[in-house]
This record gives C-alpha cells, structure tokens and sequence, in this order.
C-alpha cells in the first residue's frame, strides 16, 4: 500500500487573535505545525507528506520546519488558497506532480498535533478496504436541533453523533473524482474532504480516535494544549 497524507495548514487563526498564525505558536519548544507533522511522519503507513502552508510562508515552513527538524517524509510545501477546499485541492495537485501515484491519502489538520500515528494509518488501512475514512469521537452532550429564530425542534439521538475530526482517509482515485466533480459543478461550500465523498456517494467508516486529538483554534485551546503536551511529555 502507498500512503501519502496531506497537512493543511493555510488559515490565519483568526479566531487565536495575535499577529502570529495559530500553527507557529509554542507547543513544547517547537511549533504546532512542527509537532504535527512529526506525528503524521511517524504514522509507518505514510510513505509521503504534502504540507500547504499560507501563500508567503512556503519559504519559511521549509527552510525553518521542514528542514530544521529534518522532516525527510516532506515531500513538499506548497501554498494554499482561500478556502480549505482549495488549499486540499493544491495538495492533491503536489502529490500528483511527484509521479507516484498513491492507494490512498489521508488529509490532516496542521493544528491537530495530538493525532496517534496509529490512528492515522488505521484511517488509511480501512479507507484502502472501504474508500474512506473518518477519525471521530462520540457526541457525549445533548445535542439540539433549533430552528432558525432559535427555537428547540427536536433532540436527536447522540447514539448516532459523532464529532468529525482528521485525518478523513480516503482512496486516491475516490477523493480525486469528488474533487474534480466538485470543481465541474462549481461546489465550493465544503466544510471538510467528508462532504465532497459524500455527495458523489462515496462510503465513509468512522474511526474512533479517543479524547486527545483536539484541535487548536482559540486560546483556550492553546492553554489545554500546552498542559496536555506537558503531561504526556514532561515538557
């Protein structure tokens, strides 16, 4: 099996506040982003990553992570565009430009540092033998349907919520068909790489990826983050 993932990390964080985006922020005298990939590189089913990085930060993210913390499964930094969906669209594109065609691509946040390579390579083996897969957790607070001036609807059943986190995994050729169907209909509204299979009817299985792959989006989450990392790595 070829495995290649594909690390975004195109956003500006606004919602971290500060002039520094969110992915280059100190998690354990590294950055975020760095800590990410060292987690997708250790996944042994990865042959090769794809990171898309803001338009002026190529330059950066290469000579200042990739290459400093020797990132040898980085196979590329390129630049994303305006929206997540094209910023995937741009990493696909790197990958296809390597001349290795992949069984399967496994797409991460570059925010989520906490990911266990073992989920990722569970999300690219069952996505090989299903054509897609989703790393999630259990929805465990009620949930509440409102209408849109805010009244209660109903309350679905949690038993069948789950919360979609990355890496969503998918076979190589699957993921290229939504993107390219998606490009022909002029979809562009897409909230993750799930949505675009799943219109074209593609079969996505969740993986259960457990309580610390959390996602680093506001200070808050910054502040768990570094308390997370330095309980489970002393630092």
């Amino acid at each position: 099996m070829i495995g290649y993932a594909i690390v975004v990390a195109a956003g500006r964080g606004r919602r971290m506040g500060g002039e520094t985006p969110k992915q280059y922020l100190d998690l354990g005298g590294a950055t975020i982003l760095q800590r990410t990939l060292e987690a997708v590189s250790a996944a042994g089913d990865v042959r090769g990553v794809v990171l898309v990085v803001p338009h002026g930060d190529v330059v950066y993210c290469k000579d200042e992570i990739v290459d400093k913390a020797a990132l040898a499964k980085v196979r590329r930094v390129v630049a994303g565009g305006p929206s997540r969906q094209e910023s995937v669209a741009h990493g696909l594109a790197a990958i296809e430009k390597l001349g290795e065609t992949p069984d399967v691509v496994a797409i991460h946040d570059g925010v989520r540092p906490f990911v266990d390579p073992a989920i990722v390579d569970k999300a690219l083996r069952t996505a090989l033998h299903f054509g897609g897969a989703l790393a999630a957790s259990p929805v465990v607070e009620t949930i509440k349907e409102v209408t849109d001036d805010g009244f209660v609807r109903c309350t679905p059943d949690r038993r069948c919520l789950f919360r979609a986190h990355t890496p969503q995994a998918f076979a190589w050729f699957t993921l290229l068909d939504a993107y390219r169907r998606a490009a022909n209909d002029d979809f562009t509204g897409a909230v993750d790489d799930c949505q675009l299979v799943e219109r074209v009817g593609g079969r996505i299985i969740i993986v259960d990826d457990g309580d610390h792959n959390t996602k680093i989006t506001t200070p808050t989450d910054l502040v768990f983050a570094r308390a997370l990392w330095k309980d489970l790595h002393g630092k």
